[in-house]
């Protein structure tokens, strides 16, 4: 990453802290005040020693402990104020940061989501955002803090006077030592604890959803297994980095008993020498011990840095991906619009072969258009297309007239509904699932939609929908689904397969009511049953992602080898099954005749 990007990411980064610039002052002002009174009472400390308690003034003894009183009590109002508005610039921080990379996930296309899994963009929007949130916290109250603390502490021994600096140039120097050695050892731990963290979000999402899979197929040992060798991993490498973190602490306290154990034997001597007060030597120890108290606080500070910088890194790759389908400047589309495919092709990102190529057609108002073709011919890569879900890599989209991505995506996608293969439903209420096809629909809109499409399963429109929608099996689901799609009035619907999972009599009822639909739009439908397209104006045969004929019904089951292979292969099933429904019906006809009282 070259400077200019590492500093467009790091603004990026810090720009939610734009809106905290008052608690921001007001941390540096507490700040200071706590580090002031800090500096100030092993001053006061060595003065009662020195002064009061040689010349045995009690006066002087009340008047500076109470001064030290007042000081204490300063630090610690300072000290609360500091911690106050650290937590809650910090906390907002994070909310805002989460905003931020959230409002960009929902710009990506299927193009970024297959660059960064949907486990890793949780992880990402939660667990690292966290983890820079907590940096945040601890930078205002610590990193600030402590070189204040140590450099103040430093100046203020200095004036003391005494010739025991060494020892704390030594203590420094034996300080820094394990502390650069931990730094580099766990460094490389905390990205992969990171990636660990997206294989368990990963796993577990995919148990979740597949659980229905796992246990048709008994699969659930090794399930099992797989989800507890991710996780005996990420244990193992927590092991590691906190074994490191407790061997820190009990080196560190012993350096720095050592430290007052060294000033307290050669400031005996100076002491005993009259080279030295005694209340200077218990001042000295003080600041020394601020010094590398204040030290040990950047050390810890700085050995988050790894950790921080792997989640800083991860979520600036999420703000800073580039989106690939972009808004384009007109933001009108005009009435009665018209969509026309120019030669489109379309291949996926780091394929060499083109899903599909060469498509031609046009949709109209009052047209309803049908693809039909095997699994995997490009039908709904066509769909996805025009409300511009992935962008053509080759020919282009017009809109009347005019390439579609020369539209705002909103203005474009105002005008389309889109049903998709697969119903989603979110959880909450029928009416708030019908009211993002349209945000303001009514009762009575909602009512008429749902009748549309046949949803006779529901007693009123507060019934609950529950998370994924599992209390509604998958007509269910797709009947409330398309009631969704058909409440708004739109330009365009298009219908990705999704009477497959309607029962024929049911489907033929959809369709009869959703037919008033093309008076004033055109409909694209895809499907791979021959009873839900063959009334369509024009049905587009697809092969292998090329169109091989494209007619109504009559022409193509006369001229399409294909398509007549399709109309073929599905009256004959067709008849097949409704001869071995009429034939169990005989047997059992025939036996009710040999035995009319039931065999007994």
């Amino acid at each position: 990453m070259n400077l200019s990007k590492t500093l467009k990411t790091i603004r990026k980064l810090i720009s939610p802290l734009k809106k905290s610039i008052i608690p921001l002052f007001l941390i540096f002002l507490f700040l200071l005040v706590d580090v002031y009174c800090n500096l100030t009472l092993p001053t006061y400390t060595a003065n009662i020693v020195d002064i009061g308690i040689k010349n045995t003034d009690f006066d002087y003894i009340i008047n500076v402990g109470a001064m030290m009183m007042a000081m204490v009590l300063i630090g610690m109002l300072s000290t609360i104020a500091l911690s106050y508005f650290s937590s809650k610039v910090s906390a907002a921080y994070g909310r805002d940061l989460r905003k931020i990379s959230y409002e960009k996930i929902l710009k990506f296309s299927n193009f970024e989501l297959n660059k960064i899994s949907r486990a890793s963009l949780i992880t990402r929007n939660t667990n690292d955002v966290y983890q820079i949130q907590i940096f945040l916290g601890l930078f205002f109250t610590t990193i600030l803090f402590a070189p204040i603390l140590g450099i103040g502490s430093i100046i203020k021994s200095m004036k003391l006077g005494t010739n025991l600096l060494w020892i704390i140039a030594v203590t420094f120097a034996a300080t820094f030592i394990p502390l650069f050695i931990i730094f580099i050892k766990m460094t490389p731990y905390f990205d992969v604890m990171q990636k660990l963290t997206d294989k368990i979000n990963q796993i577990s999402r995919e148990i979740l959803m597949g659980m229905p899979v796992i246990k048709a197929f008994v699969r659930q040992d090794y399930e099992e297994e797989r989800f507890e060798e991710a996780n005996a991993k990420f244990k193992d490498v927590n092991l590691r980095v906190f074994k490191i973190l407790l061997i820190m602490l009990p080196v560190m306290n012993l350096i720095l008993n050592l430290m007052i154990v060294l000033i307290l034997y050669f400031g005996a001597y100076d002491a005993i020498n009259g080279e030295i007060l005694t209340g200077t030597i218990i001042a000295f120890i003080q600041y020394a011990t601020q010094i590398v108290m204040s030290f040990l606080m950047l050390g810890g500070f700085l050995i988050m840095i790894p950790r921080v910088l792997v989640s800083g890194r991860r979520v600036a790759e999420v703000v800073n991906t580039e989106i690939t389908i972009r808004d384009g400047p007109i933001d009108k589309i005009d009435d009665n619009p018209t969509i026309e495919f120019k030669n489109v092709s379309y291949k996926y990102p780091g394929s060499e072969n083109e899903i599909i190529k060469n498509i031609n057609f046009k949709l109209e108002k009052g047209k309803t258009t049908a693809i039909i073709g095997g699994t995997g011919s490009g039908k709904s890569t066509i769909l996805n297309l025009i409300p511009r879900l992935q962008d053509v890599t080759g020919g282009e989209i017009l809109l009347n007239g005019k390439n579609i991505k020369d539209y705002k995506l909103s203005t474009l996608r105002e005008r389309i509904s889109y049903t998709p293969q697969k119903a989603i439903l979110f959880q909450g209420t029928i009416r708030s699932n019908m009211q993002i096809g349209k945000a303001d629909a009514s009762d009575d809109e909602i009512e008429k939609a749902l009748k549309m499409a046949e949803v006779d399963f529901i007693e009123s429109l507060d019934d609950e929908v529950s998370q994924g929608a599992v209390n509604f099996s998958g007509g269910q689901k797709q009947r409330l689904q398309l009631a969704r799609s058909i409440i708004g009035k739109r330009d365009f619907y298009l219908f990705d397969d999704v009477f497959l999972a309607l029962d024929m009599n049911t489907e033929a009822k959809v369709k009869e009511n959703i037919r008033d639909l093309k008076e004033n739009a055109s409909i694209l439908i895809i499907s791979q049953r021959i009873s839900t397209i063959m009334d369509a104006d024009e049905i587009i045969v697809i092969d292998e992602g090329e169109i091989v004929d494209k007619g109504r019904h009559d022409y193509l089951r006369e001229n399409c080898d294909i398509y007549r292979e399709i109309v073929s292969s599905q009256i004959e099933r067709s008849r097949d099954l409704l001869y071995e429904e009429e034939e169990s019906n005989f047997i059992i006809d025939t036996h009710s005749l040999k035995n009319p009282t039931g065999g007994k």
